[in-house]
């Protein structure tokens, strides 16, 4: 491997366009180059030899990593002139670059050269000898790539002592080189197993091992001997930092921790070790000179194993193991090299797939890394083609969906256990995409026989594969992504109230609308009295908080968006949204948002509230559940307020279809549930809607985006339910008016209120189609697959993949400027008005720059320093920096550039008073502040501040029960009580001071701004302390650890009353570390009592009585 850098890259990567080729200058960075000696070390400018810098590469040298020791010595030293194992020998230095930034700064990096995450010759043969598993070899990276521990501490003792399978030699990789405890305690792992199992890969990691050594196609299910279990499961994922040392950038993997995650075709066929996913993060992904597309056409090194990039996505680039060594040796037996998997997946020479641009042809990558669940496997000749629809005036009706027989979605249903059989799902089969609806023709008899059939259209087959060739099992088993359901009531973003009210809808509806949604969801959490009050409380509490359906996806792990589960409420969804860059914590860190299984107390404020009130507590007398409560108030109407999004009753959403008979007339829909949950205008609930309704998808950019249509009721439709069916008549696909929307799984909100619906007018047609000369603005790429394979058929192969890389990791360009249009628009909406010309013509634009990485289309350079000087403003309108600084922060911190906020433009014929998000604003900030007035007096503090005496009295038995009986025998009751007493006020104390050093860090982070993780980890570590003692069999006189613990929780609920009397009576202690335990108490101090398992607790749902 030669070290020089090649400065003609041309020729290697960059097609011949005019987006592509050409000069590349203003995206080349600083460039300097280090350094590299014979043994792979860095030398200092006297030459001096360094320890192997193995997590470093810069974006800008080409030499940043560890050389073949056989091949690159730069005349400094022979590669014979020390072994493998100096290596280690060495002390640790930093490594000293001489500066050729000077000299080389108009040159580009090299992608040829290497970027080392973890390797040592050494190290890697030890791995090799000592078979160690995959899990310990990510492991040891993982710890090496952050820094925690050199290759000197990879002994051979230390490896040797890491053999067996992973999950008996994973979990010992902490406490071996980082002192961290992570061999797994008997006790707190069976407290513990159902989170454990949700997130630990190791035993995972091990059948999948073992399945794939026996039978390469066992990872993708349908396996009779290992039925309902697939692979792909195990996510191995890293994160890119940037280092900045003056005006020079370099950039690194760290790799994060291994846990389950979500499946996808790719990684079931080949093994989740066989992919990496890295995040980059956002500072970094947005920065236009951030040179990332470069960057990342580099090999990456693990223990000689040789990663390349194979796609990126958004922020997400994808890692593929190829074939290759490091250093260069014959090719890894039995894996495909980088272009062989790219060309079974899309095979480029196949004359559909060459006539594609290469923008085109590379975006269809995605379609293996589809999070995705395996279906049923399909015989090839039951993979079928029905023609689409397709009108006189060549719009396709049925665009992305096709059909499929009744026994394919009955094997759904019992599959993932629907409560009902589904109508329609998201699928990749194959090279095709987009939806399946059932089949209910009475006329076609092999829909309705046991056979699974599919009927595919052309417009869902988006990679060709030859003709007559038997296909990889992989390719015959169906990607399921999502299941039909339907989501009622719903919520309206800022987009749809800004089209609704340009469209006609008053702007009181919208201010009514959003005191009436607030009050309604305070009301129910506020109602305390009355019959059945606690029950409903209960219920309101969980709707509120998405519970019992987040306690689902929890479970699911990676099957929760095939089941139709979300893990948090809508409000955590859109406003939680931090960003930890710091490297991972030694220790292992818990899964978000399970329960503390050791004191029983949940990590959400919502599931609190419930495990309290059906222990039988009560808001006017517990002040722990009162907080609570307050706190799950006071956080709804912050966020209500604060986002400006509004919940609309009547309203639904779902997969749209297209109709399979043809039987709806021009501009009508079906809108049918399962169940009777659409709730009419009148307040009654319904399973089907009719009318006159609003419908609309995301994005919602131009006045066409939301269109009024008919709902009707088709006898010939009536299995088709959780669906919205669109009519195939017109002279446009109906969801077309819907930003550009087909049935391939866009989803569509349909509402129909008739505030909304009576003064909504539709928008005129001529929004709904380009501006004329929108295609002056961009460039594009015009290479196609045939071109590229002529143009790069003589070369290297190492060139030949880093010039496929150029497409496939198209997303990386130009990553800034979805963002800037997007501002832009809200700007140009808010000062020229909606329908604007030039606000119109900037929606058209943001929507073809977000499509960019798979169109080819490109904004011109000229276009874009034209749009940002007439478009652009540092404030942006005042509604929409609220709105950002909610997100960011759940405060509204006002403008944080001495800038004025952007005025409307009064003169503008577009503009017609006030815009009805300041409107909105106002409304919500006033409606804010009524609300925690009154909030404040609902939930002032108790007056009494009195201790509950049923918590009280267990240890006040206790006590009165060491007064009875002999002296010896009262010393030695007294003596175990005392124990118990010390042990609690040592826990107390020991809490105090750790949350009082949290709450006084430099950082300026308190508790519950940290995330969840870290928050449950400081939790957990009390409760386990005060569930640890005292130890029992140092008790003479308590008979059992269920007494020990009933004492424990007593005494600790009286010493925290008594340490707080000044200040209410109470504090969190008590009910941090002992939750459970005092439930229990007060259950069986009322009465009756039933007691259940938490896994059957978790999925109870009280309904309302009749």
């Amino acid at each position: 491997m030669s070290t020089t850098v090649n400065q003609d890259l041309g020729d290697i990567s960059e097609p011949e366009s005019e987006y592509y080729g050409g000069d590349i200058s203003e995206l080349i960075q600083d460039y300097r180059e280090p350094v590299i000696i014979g043994d792979g070390y860095f030398a200092d400018q006297e030459g001096n030899p360094d320890e192997p810098q193995s997590t470093a590469s810069d974006s800008t040298r080409s030499g940043g990593t560890v050389s073949d020791p056989s091949t690159s010595s730069l005349g400094k030293r022979k590669a014979s002139s020390s072994s493998p194992s100096d290596i280690v020998e060495r002390p640790l230095k930093r490594a000293y670059i001489l500066d050729e930034r000077t000299s080389r700064s108009d040159l580009p990096q090299d992608p040829g050269a290497p970027c080392i995450i973890a390797h040592c010759p050494r190290v890697q043969q030890l791995l090799e000898n000592k078979q160690i598993s995959k899990g310990v070899r990510y492991e040891l990276a993982r710890l090496v790539s952050t820094g925690k521990i050199a290759y000197r501490d990879l002994t051979e003792s230390r490896i040797d002592a890491l053999r067996g399978s992973n999950q008996e030699a994973a979990r010992k990789v902490g406490s071996l080189f980082t002192g961290s405890d992570d061999t797994g305690n008997p006790a707190i792992d069976s407290a513990f197993a159902q989170e454990l199992a949700a997130h630990l890969p190791w035993e995972e990691l091990d059948r999948e091992e073992t399945a794939l050594s026996q039978d390469p196609y066992a990872g993708i299910g349908n396996n009779p001997d290992i039925p309902g279990w697939y692979g792909g499961k195990v996510e191995f994922r890293g994160r890119l930092q940037a280092h900045t040392n003056g005006t020079i950038k370099s950039f690194k993997i760290v790799l994060d921790s291994c846990t389950l995650g979500t499946s996808c075709r790719f990684m079931r066929r080949f093994g989740s070790w066989s992919f990496i996913r890295v995040k980059i993060p956002l500072e970094i992904f947005h920065d236009p000179k951030n040179n990332l597309s470069l960057f990342f056409r580099k090999q990456f090194i693990i223990w000689g194993n040789v990663f390349r990039a194979c796609y990126a996505k958004d922020d997400n680039v994808f890692f593929y193991w190829t074939n290759e060594r490091f250093p260069p040796a014959s090719p890894v037996p039995g894996r495909l090299s980088f272009e062989d998997f790219i060309m079974w997946h899309n095979p480029l020479k196949e004359e559909a797939n060459a006539h594609q641009h290469m923008t085109k042809w590379a975006s269809r990558t995605q379609l293996g890394f589809s999070n995705s669940i395996p279906g049923p496997r399909l015989l090839q000749e039951h993979l079928l083609i029905e023609p689409d629809i397709v009108n006189e005036k060549g719009s396709d009706m049925t665009d992305g969906c096709g059909l499929s027989s009744n026994s394919i979605h009955r094997f759904l249903l019992y599959q993932l256990s629907l409560e009902s059989l589904p109508t329609a799902f998201q699928f990749r089969l194959a090279g095709n995409k987009g939806m399946l609806l059932l089949r209910d023709d009475a006329s076609n008899a092999s829909s309705r026989d046991d056979e699974m059939r599919a009927w595919v259209r052309p417009s869902q087959t988006k990679i060709q594969y030859p003709q007559g060739l038997a296909l990889d099992p992989a390719m015959l088993t169906f990607d399921i992504l999502r299941t039909s359901h339907m989501t009622s009531p719903s919520r309206l973003s800022t987009e749809v109230i800004i089209n609704l009210a340009e469209n006609g809808v008053p702007h009181s509806v919208f201010v009514e609308l959003l005191k009436t949604s607030i009050r309604e969801m305070v009301r129910g959490l506020t109602t305390w009295d009355g019959p059945d009050a606690t029950f409903n409380l209960w219920m309101n509490v969980e709707r509120a908080g998405g519970v019992l359906m987040a306690r689902r996806a929890r479970e699911a792990v990676g099957e929760a968006r095939a089941r139709g589960f979300s893990s948090r409420s809508p409000e955590e969804d859109e406003l939680e949204d931090y960003d930890d860059e710091d490297d991972e914590a030694d220790t292992p860190r818990s899964a978000p948002w399970w329960t503390d299984q050791i004191s029983g107390c949940p990590s959400t404020l919502e599931e609190t509230v419930m495990v309290l009130l059906d222990s039988g507590f009560h808001v006017k007398s517990c002040p722990i559940l009162r907080e609570k409560l307050n706190c799950v108030v006071t956080n709804k109407i912050e966020n209500r307020t604060g986002n400006l999004r509004l919940t609309l009753e009547q309203s639904c959403i779902a997969f749209a279809v297209p109709d399979p008979f043809g039987v709806l007339g021009p501009e009508e829909i079906q809108i049918k549930s399962s169940r009777r949950n659409l709730k009419t205008n009148d307040g009654l609930l319904t399973d089907i809607i009719l009318g006159d309704v609003l419908i609309t998808r995301n994005p919602c950019k131009v006045g066409t985006d939301v269109r009024k249509v008919k709902a009707v009721d088709n006898p010939l439709l009536r299995n088709y339910v959780d669906v919205i069916v669109f009519s195939v008549q017109g002279h446009r696909r109906l969801i077309d008016w819907l930003a550009g929307g087909d049935y391939d799984g866009d989803k569509v909100l349909a509402m129909w209120a008739l505030a909304l619906v009576l003064p909504f007018e539709n928008a005129s047609e001529k929004l709904g189609s380009e501006p004329p000369g929108l295609d002056l603005s961009f460039t594009r790429d015009q290479e196609k697959g045939k071109a590229f394979l002529e143009r790069t058929g003589g070369w290297e192969t190492s060139k030949r993949m880093q010039a496929m890389q150029v497409y496939l990791l198209g997303a990386l360009r130009d990553t800034s400027q979805v963002g800037k249009y997007s501002s832009m628009h809200v700007n140009t909406i808010y000062r020229r008005g909606y329908n604007h010309p030039l606000t119109v013509k900037l929606a058209y634009k943001f929507c073809r720059v977000l499509d960019a990485p798979k169109t080819g289309w490109r904004i011109r350079p000229e276009t874009l320093s034209a749009d940002l000087r007439e478009y652009h403003h540092p404030s942006g309108p005042q509604w929409k920096a609220m709105e950002k600084s909610k997100k960011k922060s759940g405060k509204f911190r006002g403008s944080a550039i001495n800038v004025p906020y952007l005025h409307r433009d009064g003169t503008s014929r577009w503009v017609h008073g006030r815009f009805i998000m300041d409107v909105l604003r106002d409304a919500a900030i006033k409606e804010k502040e009524y609300l925690l007035i009154e909030m404040d007096k609902i939930f002032k503090p108790l007056e009494n501040g009195q201790a509950d005496a049923d918590l009280l009295r267990p240890w006040a038995d206790a006590e009165a029960w060491a007064e009875r009986g002999e002296l010896a025998f009262v010393h030695r009751k007294k003596s175990d009580l005392k124990r118990i007493e010390l042990h609690v006020q040592a826990i107390y104390d020991q809490n105090k001071a750790h949350f009082k050093n949290n709450s006084n860090t430099n950082s300026g982070v308190q508790f519950t701004g940290l995330p969840i993780e870290v928050r449950q980890d400081k939790l957990r570590s009390i409760s386990k302390a005060f569930a640890s003692g005292p130890p029992i069999e140092d008790l003479q006189t308590i008979p059992d650890a269920a007494t020990l613990a009933r004492y424990r929780a007593s005494y600790a609920y009286k010493y925290d009353a008594e340490m707080n009397s000044r200040k209410g009576g109470w504090s969190r202690f008590p009910w941090n570390v002992a939750l459970r335990e005092l439930c229990l108490i007060k259950a069986s101090a009322l009465g009756p009592y039933k007691a259940v398992t938490s896994n059957f607790y978790e999925r109870f749902r009280l309904v309302k009585r009749v």
